[in-house]
């Protein structure tokens, strides 16, 4: 396993002093949270720069550009169904996920990821499904001749591994892969402990945080998730993807703690939690 962190932990720090920060902490890679959107984006958002200048921070660091994460989607219903099809984009998403893989080929970057997210109820399953599906092909298309690889992350209808691996199945592709958020399946109901080993070979990514009774965000092992035990069942079933740890002040902006101190106690406790002996 190798361990990241989120930009949403320090979101108006800009992207050089992110990288620097990772490497100070032991951390082998960053996560950057990036939008289209000039009005969304934060101070590291490598939207915002030359792909070239993005991949000479990081090499000049030794730090990986882990991921692109995105709020990229494939649900939009097409209305009205038929004319639909001629007047609006029937490929809903997939331009965004180009622009974002074009983006990561040139910066260096290894994943960009996106969701598939909600099926409506008012709908056949098997259309909206189909909908999802066949964009979510169309999307993973767009990292053919590059070195990206297209992740689509469990949330809304995906929530649960179960659905998510139903998915990626679907899309049947080789540039296509899964990142598991502990977060979305817990309060999807969904056990992690369990749940990773459904998705197989296609877990890229799994994204870790911590929670108090509430659900509220904490620091990492000042909540009540059973991390410790989550790392050992990550190395138990041969793991050796990437572990990204997810302190989420750009949407939560009252957490407290300094940046660099809560990125390194994180760090210092993932390589702890990895040590552990097998079955410990």
């Amino acid at each position: 396993m190798k361990i990241a962190f989120s930009t949403l932990a320090c979101p108006d720090m800009p992207l050089d002093r992110v990288v620097s920060l990772a490497s100070r902490c032991g951390y082998l890679g960053v996560d950057m949270r990036s939008f289209i959107d000039e009005g969304e984006r934060m101070a590291n958002d490598p939207m915002s720069l030359d792909p070239a200048q993005v991949d000479s921070i990081f090499d000049d660091a030794g730090i990986i550009p882990l991921c692109l994460s995105t709020s990229v989607r494939y649900d939009a219903p097409i209305d009205p169904p038929v004319i639909g099809r001629v007047w609006v984009n029937e490929e809903a998403g997939v331009p965004e996920t180009k622009s974002f893989v074009d983006m990561a080929d040139r910066a260096g970057v290894k994943f960009v990821r996106v969701f598939g997210y909600q099926l409506p109820a008012a709908e056949p399953r098997t259309w909206s499904m189909r909908r999802v599906v066949e964009r979510l092909t169309l999307a993973a298309q767009t990292c053919r001749n590059t070195d990206v690889r297209l992740l689509v992350e469990n949330a809304g209808s995906f929530s649960q591994a179960e659905a998510l691996g139903e998915l990626i199945e679907q899309v049947n592709s080789q540039w296509l892969g899964a990142s598991y958020n502990i977060q979305a399946a817990v309060n999807a109901g969904e056990c992690p402990l369990h749940a990773v080993e459904t998705l197989g070979d296609t877990l890229k990514v799994v994204r870790v945080m911590d929670a108090d009774d509430d659900g509220n965000p904490v620091e990492l092992g000042k909540g009540v998730y059973p991390l410790e035990k989550f790392f050992t069942k990550l190395r138990d079933i041969g793991f050796d993807g990437w572990v990204v740890y997810e302190y989420p002040k750009r949407w939560y902006p009252e957490l407290g703690g300094e940046c660099e101190r809560v990125l390194q106690d994180g760090a210092d406790l993932m390589y702890r939690w990895m040590a552990q002996p097998a079955h410990a």
